[in-house]
């Protein structure tokens, strides 16, 4: 073989070492970044597991081996803390921790389980009691009501109803019946309203009633006179001395019981 020829065979021969070589370093330059990755990402999750083991037996007064932790999501990249794992439980239940690394910032939320423990339910939001609903004590039947009916003290009583849905101008005092008669029929225990009464007739057209003069002046003067019209309780009616045939007129306040003005 020529000298030429063999120097370029020797050429060729360093040249394909040399790529051989170049190839093999950029592989395990390659192979090494893959791993590094990977290495961190599995000591980040092992660290997080043990901190948590650890936080979980502390907290709860058991021992390690009796907490276990729910297999975690393997796609999640869990990088390693350069600081101090910071760890609570966020909702009601315990078997929730909330993992929060300073540096690099990351949160996660690990379900855990201890040994003999059943897992608590996370309880419903908490409703606030209703109000009681306001009430007003007014005046009710007390027996059966009918039309016509001539009221008094025991066909009443007062009541505590609540104020929603009660009907309006009820009546809310004894006296308001006295002296008054039911216009239509009444249920017991139901609100008794002003348009469920009205006035009796005290005083009928041609009776003789009494009628007193004077009660606020400290004296008090009766006579007997006759009522010229019907008369209701409260109402002003017009009446006649016969004696004298002079016209007065006074308020009805009872039966055949009438007052001066």
């Amino acid at each position: 073989m020529k000298p030429n020829m063999q120097m370029l065979c020797r050429l060729l021969d360093h040249l394909t070492i040399r790529g051989l070589w170049l190839s093999f370093a950029l592989w395990l330059t390659s192979l090494s970044a893959m791993s590094a990755p990977l290495d961190a990402r599995t000591s980040g999750a092992q660290a997080l597991h043990k901190a948590v083991i650890t936080w979980v037996a502390q907290t709860q007064s058991v021992s390690p081996e009796a907490v276990d932790i729910a297999p975690m999501d393997p796609r999640l990249q869990i990088q390693t803390c350069s600081q101090a794992l910071a760890m609570d439980l966020p909702f009601a239940s315990a078997q929730t921790v909330r993992v929060r690394c300073p540096q690099p910032a990351w949160q996660l939320y690990v379900r855990v389980a201890i040994a003999g423990q059943a897992a608590t339910p996370t309880p419903a939001p908490s409703q606030a009691a209703a109000p009681a609903p306001e009430q007003r004590q007014v005046l009710v039947a007390a027996v059966p009501l009918q039309r016509g009916m001539q009221l008094n003290a025991t066909h009443v009583r007062l009541a505590d109803v609540d104020t929603p849905g009660m009907p309006v101008n009820v009546l809310e005092h004894v006296s308001q019946v006295l002296y008054a008669e039911v216009v239509r029929d009444v249920r017991p225990d139901t609100p008794l309203r002003s348009q469920d009464i009205r006035p009796t007739v005290l005083v009928k057209r041609g009776q003789m009633v009494l009628m007193s003069v004077g009660q606020t002046s400290g004296f008090k003067i009766s006579a007997r006179v006759e009522a010229m019209q019907d008369g209701r309780y409260g109402e002003q009616i017009k009446l006649k001395n016969r004696e004298s045939g002079r016209l007065l007129t006074g308020q009805v306040k009872g039966p055949n019981q009438v007052e001066g003005l």
